[in-house]
């Protein structure tokens, strides 16, 4: 009897052991979005709430929530859910809900290759380009790719990655060889010094000859075929299909000087090219550039700040290609109205644009002022000014879906925010947002005088956890 039970415990204690190795810590984290907006005149025009029944309120909501599956540390699996935007009142957020609104965003592995510092990602997963300003007017968003990451020592890392935002048209059970992929591949060299920061980037991408540009292709993060996206402003007559050997590629780097702190300096300068073959007379080319700088100087109440950029635009000859910058996916945005990266999760934003291209501008702010503990006020006044030649308004709308607004030479915009942050609890704050745009879109580019003023106040509630 002593033996048998010896002989039980000994494999309970096997058992155990083989669990143990096996088992895996599991850790959630995440936020609840609530906004809360009044908007008036996002598209800029005279009756704009009668022709594209813009709403004066909205309420809406949504809950991003990261589950951690964590091995050790070497390895662990990530799974990201988003349930929204729910718009209460429609849909699943109607009487009733029980709506099917639950997304995967991303969902990757982390792992290190055994006996190396080599880490890699791979999976649904966030991907940005580096951006000290204001972003990645180039490409920031969720995409499957293969990431490698190593880091040299204390100075220098490299960061490299394949990654595939389109396979559009292929049918698993067909034979035909169709060439219908988008691959990027790039690499991230940041090098840290004492005081200074400096980020050189480059990007490749492969467009293959089958990709269909019909509205009824995958659609770029603004919802237009992915042709307009990359191109922008789509010329006259163009064909509905790439051509062979559409290639595009991206240099740039982002500079963070800190070494005169409270003074900081900030900067990205990038070059973006689409070498396409010409279809008919049309030159499918792209190519541009855009500078992007700040200045900040931080003070006990408050952080005083100056920033500004130009982005390259169109001349006057839509046959020739396009001379803005081209983009994947941007995430740019100095501003929290007109631009998108700073502001409230969820609330309306990027109506003059979203990535900054065929524009300059320049910017004040106040940000950061303080006076009472757990609130903080940011002042902030914008100007805009387009850089495309006003002749390429034959050839497209003041709203481009791609990019906001089409800004010519002749067109400008003011716009003024003054934003709360006001911290409830250590997990819940509250952010209130007041946004102005006044635009002066030029009549005879444009054919009309019908332009009114945008605005919007907006109650934003942040519960993390």
């Amino acid at each position: 009897m002593k033996r048998i039970v010896t002989l039980m415990l000994a494999a309970m204690l096997v058992l155990g052991s083989v669990a143990g190795a096996s088992a895996a810590d599991i850790k959630a984290k995440g936020q609840w979005d609530f906004s809360f907006e009044w908007l008036d005149n996002t598209n800029f025009q005279d009756g704009d709430q009668d022709n594209a029944g813009e709403d004066d309120f909205g309420a809406k909501q949504r809950l991003r929530t990261q589950i951690d599956i964590i091995a050790s540390e070497n390895l662990r699996g990530v799974v990201y859910f988003e349930m929204g935007d729910t718009v209460w009142g429609r849909t699943d957020g109607a009487l009733g809900t029980d709506g099917k609104s639950v997304e995967v965003k991303r969902s990757y592995i982390d792992w290190v290759v055994p006996n190396t510092d080599l880490m890699v990602r791979m999976g649904l997963q966030g991907l940005a380009l580096p951006g000290a300003v204001a972003g990645s007017p180039i490409m920031d968003d969720d995409v499957a790719a293969l990431t490698l990451a190593y880091k040299f020592n204390d100075m220098v890392g490299l960061t490299a990655f394949w990654a595939r935002p389109y396979d559009t048209a292929g049918n698993e059970s067909s034979d035909n060889n169709t060439f219908d992929e988008m691959d990027v591949f790039g690499v991230v060299v940041p090098v840290t010094l004492d005081g200074a920061k400096i980020t050189p980037y480059a990007v490749y991408a492969s467009v293959g000859k089958d990709v269909p540009v019909s509205s009824t292709t995958p659609t770029d993060y603004n919802g237009s075929s992915y042709q307009q996206a990359i191109y922008g402003l789509r010329p006259a007559n163009a064909p509905s299909a790439f051509g062979d050997d559409t290639n595009a590629w991206w240099a740039g780097a982002a500079f963070e000087l800190t070494m005169f702190s409270p003074l900081s300096f900030k900067m990205d300068a990038m070059y973006g090219n689409v070498d396409a073959e010409e279809i008919g007379n049309i030159d499918m080319d792209r190519s541009g550039w855009m500078v992007i700088g700040a200045v900040d100087y931080k003070m006990d109440m408050m952080t005083p700040g100056l920033f500004a950029w130009y982005a390259s635009g169109d001349d006057d000859d839509q046959t020739n290609g396009s001379e803005r910058m081209p983009y994947i996916s941007p995430d740019f945005g100095p501003t929290s109205f007109g631009t998108d990266k700073v502001g409230a999760p969820i609330a309306t934003d990027s109506i003059v644009s979203v990535s900054g291209t065929g524009t300059w501008g320049v910017g004040v702010q106040l940000a950061n002022i303080s006076f009472v503990e757990n609130l903080k006020h940011t002042l902030r006044a914008t100007y805009y000014r387009g850089t495309n030649d006003e002749e390429m308004a034959n050839y497209t709308s003041l709203r481009n879906t791609t990019n906001g607004l089409y800004l010519t030479e002749e067109d400008s915009a003011w716009e003024v925010n003054f934003d709360h942050f006001y911290k409830i609890y250590e997990n819940l704050d509250l952010i209130v947002e007041m946004g102005y745009i006044k635009a002066d879109l030029d009549e005879d580019t444009w054919g009309t005088d019908e332009f009114s003023d945008a605005w919007k106040l907006g109650f934003n509630l942040k519960y993390s956890f």
